[in-house]
């Protein structure tokens, strides 16, 4: 009981924190954290399921960061970045 409730206060603690790693580097790509957390979590054939948690959180977060990651597809002299998004890992939802 004690490791579920361990387990459920640190998941909680660290909620978005997927999304809170990739834009504190500064990487400005669409749902970046909700990928990242997504290709963790389910790369092992599913071995590393408990990443999966924190997939809701850094969804929410990411979502609220959109219209800022959005800018980043702007031409540079309207503030958007010099560097393509990379997409490794992907959101493979659908196999």
């Amino acid at each position: 009981m004690l490791k579920k409730c361990l387990l459920l206060v640190m998941s909680m603690s660290l909620g978005g924190c997927w999304s809170l790693m990739i834009h504190l580097d500064g990487e400005r790509c669409i749902y970046p954290g909700t990928r990242q957390g997504w290709a963790w979590g389910t790369h092992n054939g599913g071995q590393s399921w408990p990443i999966l948690i924190d997939v809701p959180f850094s969804l929410a977060l990411d979502t609220l960061l959109l219209p800022y990651d959005l800018t980043a597809f702007l031409p540079e002299n309207l503030g958007g970045d010099e560097h393509k998004c990379q997409f490794s890992g992907g959101l493979n939802v659908l196999g």
